[in-house]
């Protein structure tokens, strides 16, 4: 579900960083602004029905800047925390325990799927990211965090009619100098984003490739994870991380078909190892 990531990772850790360095010169005083980020390299497993088994070194960024009057940015590719990509919003309101932003958020990545036909002819079928709008609350109490998002507007025009939504909550530990974290969430998508990723074309429904129209689903996801500071600005991190997906999705003709192959499964489990360097 992803292209050139490494390449688009540090292009955004660069941009955040520019953003800190203008952060720490200009508006030092400021509590209402600045951020924080979070960059970090190690090896990732990860086996899912979007991509061939990975197995190999992965780069891992993290990172939010906010100026004051509430634009903000930020960048969720990290380890031990939601993976919700890069997002850009605004956070129009505050209490003691809560933070409500009105933001952009990734309802889908994009996707390279390849089907075979009867006939053996190949087809690749290539989707671009579903970017929604839509608003995100964020509850704080104690070690305890909880996430509530609904996106009722799509930027991807061939799914205008789509609705994203998720709830998350986490929970962290402190064991000597040890963090350690478990969070579990749930997904859904409506039919019109599922269905445009994994519906199957008119053009090459057959005998061994079946008509399909997904439906709205459902993806659920747990996580545990720990982290330890070496020094001051770097971390030791690991994290496992797995998600029960929709069978909306797994259902579909051509996820059936390339889950047969022994690179992929029907389910995402993710596993990495990495060093982190915190600015």
């Amino acid at each position: 579900m992803k292209h050139n990531t490494h390449q688009g990772l540090t292009r955004i850790a660069c941009i955040l960083a520019g953003l800190l360095t203008y952060s720490v010169s200009a508006d030092e005083n400021d509590d209402h602004s600045g951020g924080f980020l979070k960059v970090g390299y190690g090896y990732k497993f990860e086996s899912s029905p979007y991509e061939d088994e990975i197995s190999k070194g992965s780069l891992y960024v993290s990172g939010r800047y906010q100026i004051d009057w509430g634009l903000f940015v930020e960048a969720a590719f990290g380890a031990n925390e939601l993976q919700q990509g890069l997002s850009y919003g605004y956070n129009f309101y505050n209490t003691d325990k809560w933070n409500f932003d009105l933001m952009s958020m990734r309802a889908h990545g994009d996707t390279t799927l390849v089907a075979i036909n009867q006939d053996n002819d190949v087809f690749r079928f290539e989707r671009d990211n579903t970017e929604m709008i839509g608003l995100r609350a964020t509850g704080y109490y104690g070690n305890t965090r909880v996430q509530f998002t609904a996106a009722p507007h799509s930027l991807n025009d061939e799914v205008d009619d789509a609705f994203y939504a998720s709830a998350w909550i986490a929970h962290s530990w402190q064991i000597k100098n040890w963090e350690v974290q478990a969070m579990t969430g749930i997904q859904y998508r409506s039919a019109e984003i599922l269905d445009y990723y994994y519906g199957t074309p008119d053009s090459i429904v057959g005998d061994e490739l079946p008509a399909y129209e997904a439906g709205s689903g459902f993806d659920f996801t747990a996580q545990v994870g720990a982290a330890y500071p070496i020094t001051e600005n770097i971390l030791f991190e690991s994290y496992l991380r797995y998600t029960d997906v929709s069978s909306a999705v797994t259902d579909s003709a051509i996820i059936q078909q390339i889950t047969t192959q022994p690179n992929r499964s029907k389910n995402v489990t993710e596993f990495g190892i990495l060093f982190s360097y915190v600015f």
